[in-house]
């Protein structure tokens, strides 16, 4: 059989003088039976046999790295479970900060547990930031034409109109008060009606003076359309006809009863002008022998109104009615009001060299240290009570300008807004930079506001999964890092260990060996 297998299958017929036989193509592209093409059975079983040795290479090699993960995950997780030792407190303020730190970690869930008890403090600094408000209410004021009816009172002499800012009105209360008006005393004035030009009367609006109006009914037809034909001049003869049992007289009675009402609806509709059908109108004529209709003419009737004419209900047919602008008087009084209008615009300042941004400081309560009107000339030089002179002066300098008027080109000043009244407000916001270690690095940590209301910001703290982060940054780091070759072992006939050999494309099974001569002993 093996020699079977080596010998050409052309070699018979050469000898013999007889043509080879040409191999069958095979329907699969590119692949051919005969052993001259390059894709032969020989090359497709090495290239199996590669793939094989490739995924078992791999095999081996993600086995070698999971081996080396569980080998060194518990000495990683001892490292990462290391105990912290507490650290103790020097004195009062230190104990003070630690408690307020352990606060912080234990409300907010990125941060590392209780970690003023094992942080280690390297120093601190006290500090304070003011917040400096002001408060500006503005006014504007604008003088607006009323007129109202005449009732005879008298008026006295009209005072001369002066700039708007010129005349004392009552105060008002508040930052934000609602917008007033005042009507101005002494600027009453008597003059005529110019909608009834000093007459008192105008032309009714309902009929534009005609004192009549087109009959509602016929349209000014002076005739109607009859209800009981329903304009067509003819109903149904009653004949007598066979008796039908009740229920369906009543029934017939019903339908005809509300197909009259859904008509007549209908039929009002298509009067406004809507061209509608009215499919519930059915023709007497089609259901029998019809007579004319006896309430009416060809489908018509008089109408109540005679000549198509009915009488103005507004002036009851005068024609005229009175004016609704002066009340029938024919003059109005002519006054001014001063519309004042109020915004409120507020600048907030933060005085001191202090590294939280003020979106921070600003939700912070502080400790209120001046709080006034300003109701006088401020002084630069003389501070209030408990506030630094350099933070009244920077104060001083914010009010001043935001108070300040600024001009546009084309409006007159006098016209314009102007600041009646400013409040300032001055806050003290006190700060703690502390500086600490923990798990051998550096971090910042800043607390501010008054004692009990106290906030936090810091721009990196210690993550509370930072320990479990460098657990599995350990793992991943080992899972992907390739295993090292080792050299291959000298082969030891002694020991128990077998050397790899590679495996031939094909395998010679017992019966190979029986049938192969050359395999025989002698």
């Amino acid at each position: 059989m093996g020699d079977t297998w080596e010998q050409d299958p052309g070699e018979d017929q050469h000898k013999s003088g007889e043509q080879p036989e040409q191999p069958e193509q095979n329907n699969y592209t590119g692949y051919n039976t005969n052993t001259n093409s390059p894709f032969n059975q020989d090359d497709i079983d090495k290239r199996i046999e590669d793939i094989r040795r490739f995924v078992v290479q791999g095999a081996n090699e993600a086995q070698t790295r999971i081996k080396r993960v569980v080998d060194s995950a518990s000495a990683y997780f001892q490292q990462t479970q290391a105990p912290l030792t507490p650290r103790p407190s020097n004195s009062a303020e230190e104990q003070h900060l630690r408690q307020l730190v352990d606060m912080w970690s234990n409300e907010n869930w990125r941060v590392a547990r209780e970690l003023g008890t094992y942080m280690d403090i390297v120093s601190w600094s006290t500090d304070e930031v003011w917040e400096a408000s002001v408060q500006t209410r503005w006014e504007v004021r604008n003088m607006e034409i009323v007129t109202e009816p005449y009732v005879g009172r008298a008026v006295s002499i009209p005072k001369p109109l002066l700039p708007v800012w010129d005349y004392e009105l009552p105060a008002v209360v508040g930052l934000k008060p609602p917008a007033t008006r005042t009507r101005m005393e002494g600027m009453d004035e008597i003059v005529s009606c110019t909608s009834c030009n000093g007459t008192g009367h105008v032309f009714c609006s309902t009929c534009t003076g005609r004192g009549w109006i087109v009959c509602p009914d016929c349209k000014g037809r002076t005739k109607k359309r009859c209800s009981t034909c329903r304009g067509r001049g003819y109903v149904a003869d009653w004949t007598p006809k066979e008796k039908k049992p009740f229920f369906r007289r009543q029934a017939e009675n019903m339908a005809s009863s509300v197909g009259g009402k859904v008509s007549d609806v209908l039929d009002n509709i298509r009067q406004q002008g809507v061209p509608i059908p009215n499919p519930m109108d059915t023709d007497p004529a089609s259901k029998g022998a019809t007579i004319p209709c006896p309430d009416c003419v060809n489908g018509e009737v008089e109408c109540t109104c005679g000549n198509g004419k009915r009488v103005c209900t507004a002036c009851q047919g005068a024609r005229m009615s009175l004016c609704n602008g002066c009340g029938g008087t024919g003059k109005l009084v002519r006054h001014r009001e001063m519309v004042r209008r109020f915004d409120l615009r507020t600048q907030t300042h933060f005085i001191g060299d202090c590294p939280i941004p003020p979106q921070y400081l600003v939700k912070a309560s502080g400790e209120m240290v001046y709080n006034a009107e300003i109701n006088e000339t401020l002084h630069p030089d003389v501070s209030p009570d408990r506030v630094p002179l350099d933070i009244w002066q920077s104060t001083v300098a914010v009010a001043r300008s935001e108070s300040q008027m600024q001009e546009s080109p084309g409006v007159d000043p006098k016209s314009s807004s102007r600041p009646t009244l400013q409040v300032i407000e001055l806050v003290r916001i006190p700060y703690t930079r502390l500086q600490y270690r923990y798990s051998d690095q550096d971090y910042l940590l800043y607390i501010y506001d008054c004692e009990g209301q106290e906030k936090f910001y810091a721009d990196r703290h210690p993550a509370r999964w930072d320990r479990v982060e460098r657990l599995f940054k350990a793992i991943s780091s080992d899972l992907l890092t390739p295993p090292q070759r080792e050299t291959p072992p000298q082969i030891d006939h002694t020991s128990g260990y077998r050397v790899p050999i590679e495996v031939p494309p094909y395998n010679i099974t017992e019966e190979d060996e029986e049938d192969n001569p050359q395999n025989k002993q002698p």
